[in-house]
C-alpha cells in the first residue's frame, strides 16, 4: 500500500486534503478528474475495488485513456466516464466522492443528483472555486451532516474543502464556522471582507456582518 508520505510527494496540498477524508471507502469517484491525479492516488489501497475518473470533457477523457492504455490498474479497477456528473449513475454502496475544480452551481447540481444513490457508509468531499455562498446556503437545506471543513491556501489561492456524509448530524453553516480557525482563516477572513466589501446586495452585506462579528475574530 502506498505510504500518505509518498503520496504527499507528488499530490499538491489541496489534494492531499481532499484525500484524507477517504475512510476505506470501497468506490472512489474523481468527478470532473481533469488530470485524474486524486482519483489514481487510490490505485495502491488494498481496500479500494474500484476507481473512477469522471469528465465532461472529450479532450480531457481522451488524454487519459491514452495515458492509462497499458496500465495494469485498467483491469478490472479503473473505469474512465465521459459524462457530465448530474446525469452519473453510481451503485448504492461505500462511495467516497470527490468534486472539486468548478463552481459551486455545478457541485450543487451533482451533488442533488446524487443524494439517492448514497448509503450511510458513502462520503462527498467537495472543494468549489466560486458561488461558495450559494452552495454553503443550498447544502444546509439537504438532508448532509457536515463532518469537517477546512481551509487551505495554494498558489495563492484559498479553498474550501468539505465533507458531508448523508444522514443526521451538523448541517452546514452558510458562512462557514471552522474555516476561520488558525492563522490561515484570519488571512481569509481579510480577503473576504475586501472582496465583498464592495458588493451592496443583501447576501453580501450579512457575510461581512458575519465576519465583522467579535465572536468570530475571538475564535480564531
Amino acid at each position: 500500500m502506498m505510504s500518505s508520505s509518498k503520496v504527499s510527494t507528488f499530490l499538491s496540498a489541496r489534494l492531499n486534503a481532499l484525500r484524507s477524508y477517504h475512510q476505506k471507502q470501497k468506490n472512489i469517484w474523481d468527478i470532473g478528474c481533469d488530470h485524474g491525479l486524486l482519483g489514481l492516488s487510490f490505485r495502491s489501497e488494498e481496500e479500494v475495488e474500484s476507481i473512477h475518473l469522471v469528465d465532461p470533457s472529450a479532450p480531457v477523457i481522451s488524454e487519459l485513456q491514452k495515458r492509462l492504455k497499458d496500465s495494469y490498474i485498467t483491469k478490472g479497477k479503473l473505469f474512465i466516464h465521459h459524462e457530465h456528473g448530474q446525469k452519473l449513475i453510481i451503485e448504492t454502496d461505500s462511495n467516497c466522492i470527490f468534486i472539486a475544480g468548478m463552481g459551486g452551481k455545478e457541485i450543487g447540481e451533482i451533488i442533488i443528483h446524487l443524494l439517492p444513490s448514497l448509503d450511510s457508509t458513502s462520503r462527498i468531499v467537495i472543494s468549489p472555486h466560486r458561488k461558495i455562498l450559494e452552495l454553503r446556503a443550498l447544502l444546509g437545506k439537504l438532508p448532509l451532516a457536515l463532518v469537517q471543513e477546512e481551509l487551505v491556501f495554494e498558489d495563492g489561492q484559498f479553498y474550501q474543502i468539505l465533507c458531508l456524509m448523508k444522514g443526521e448530524g451538523p448541517r452546514v453553516h452558510p458562512y462557514g464556522r471552522d474555516i476561520w480557525k488558525k492563522e490561515v482563516g484570519k488571512h481569509y477572513r481579510d480577503h473576504q471582507m475586501k472582496h465583498f466589501g464592495v458588493h451592496e446586495d443583501l447576501a453580501s452585506k450579512g457575510y461581512m456582518e458575519y465576519l465583522a462579528d467579535p465572536k468570530l475574530l475571538k475564535s480564531t
